[in-house]
């Protein structure tokens, strides 16, 4: 049978599936044009997986099933038809991404309610896990939904409040440990850590949503405060662990508090700058990629053990962030150039066609005819 362990696996390599997909079909290197085909792809793309994850295997499993050839069925109808019912409905969707990223984002808030309910009711039926989830995740996509279209949600508060969500079932989790809930009975202890969860997710999202309301830059800006939050929680472990406490609560505080503080910091330092055209991606790999160098470093000078590879990397992040934030500032002069360069050849083109059209002229009045061919109006369908 499918334990609880196994769907909780499940389910987090769904949820890593969705953010991984979702960023490919969110990438900068697009054209503006395609922006309701992007907000269509994260739609079938979250259908699909959900197929995948939940539904496919979880329906024969509420039904008893024991045969392997119903699991498989099951799966190859429930993505089939999700992919296919999902083209069907949005086949003039005209919302955009920030539409669907928060339908997607309300799904996995729809999930982890769904995990949470069964926990918060004291319900010890595994099935219970499995169809609170399948009930409640389409009721949260639906939310999500109607809160982007009513509230006229942007890609950077998409972004933000989805990020939001997960950074506040984080301290959900971490809220109950750090008050140290074991003494209490099994039923009561899940019970605390599901309410906790239940109640940060929607904290954490209004929380970010605020950041998303001052930021004067979209979704490029908003990938690099997510950048300081999470750089912000690795400076808090990493300071803990060079202290080496024998408790394991001072990382998880630490962590806590180092999260906002590097949150604050980003958007004061990302405030003044531009960062599309991928620049902020550039920035984010070249920043891990200087915590890695960071820690090479330290190895090859005779670092021996975690503590001494985590202040190489603690060195080499920053030094990272600064190397590619420098070396990318051509892309958006380049960009700017780009422009201004259409621009003229747009001009160019104009006093090309007049000029012919001048020439013509000329040789009409010489009582000669040449046909030319000039297009002077174009469109795409």
């Amino acid at each position: 049978m499918i334990g609880v362990e196994y769907m909780a696996k499940y389910i987090s390599m769904l949820i890593l599936l969705l953010i991984i997909l979702s960023n490919l079909a969110f990438a900068d290197n697009k054209p503006k044009g395609d922006e309701m085909s992007k907000g269509r792809i994260n739609l079938v793309l979250t259908s699909s997986a959900y197929a995948a994850g939940l539904y496919g295997w979880g329906i024969p499993y509420v039904l008893g099933a024991d045969s392997t050839r119903a699991y498989v069925g099951s799966e190859m109808v429930s993505i089939f038809s999700a992919f296919s019912l999902t083209l069907l409905a949005t086949k003039n969707y005209n919302y955009g991404p920030a539409v669907s990223r928060m339908v997607q984002g309300g799904a996995l808030i729809g999930t982890a309610y769904g995990l949470g309910m069964p926990a918060i009711i004291g319900s010890e039926k595994e099935k219970h896990y499995v169809v609170m989830p399948m009930l409640i995740t389409p009721l949260g996509a639906l939310a999500g939904f109607n809160i982007a279209r009513r509230g006229n949600i942007n890609e950077a508060s998409a972004e933000l409040m989805s990020f939001g969500g997960i950074i506040g079932g984080l301290y959900g989790l971490a809220v109950p440990y750090l008050i140290n809930v074991d003494d209490l009975s099994e039923t009561n202890r899940v019970r605390a850590y599901a309410g906790s969860v239940m109640s940060g997710i929607p904290i954490g999202a209004l929380s970010f949503n605020e950041i998303s309301q001052r930021l004067q830059n979209g979704k490029s800006r908003a990938r690099l405060i997510e950048l300081g939050a999470c750089m912000g929680a690795y400076y808090g472990y990493g300071f803990v662990l060079l202290a080496d406490p024998e408790s394991k609560r001072p990382y998880v505080a630490s962590m806590m508090l180092g999260l906002p503080v590097g949150t604050g910091l980003s958007y004061i330092i990302t405030s003044g700058g531009s960062y599309e055209r991928g620049r902020s991606i550039l920035i984010i790999l070249g920043t891990v990629f200087g915590e890695l160098f960071g820690r090479g470093i330290a190895y090859l000078v005779g670092a021996d053990n975690w503590r001494t590879l985590t202040f190489g990397g603690m060195l080499g992040a920053p030094a990272g962030t600064i190397v590619s934030s420098m070396l990318t500032r051509n892309l958006v002069e380049t960009s700017k150039i780009a422009q201004k360069t259409s621009e003229y050849s747009e001009a160019i083109d104009l006093v090309c066609k007049l000029g012919i059209l001048g020439t013509y002229s000329t040789i009409a009045h010489g009582g000669k005819n040449i046909p030319i061919y000039i297009p002077l109006y174009r469109t795409t369908f």
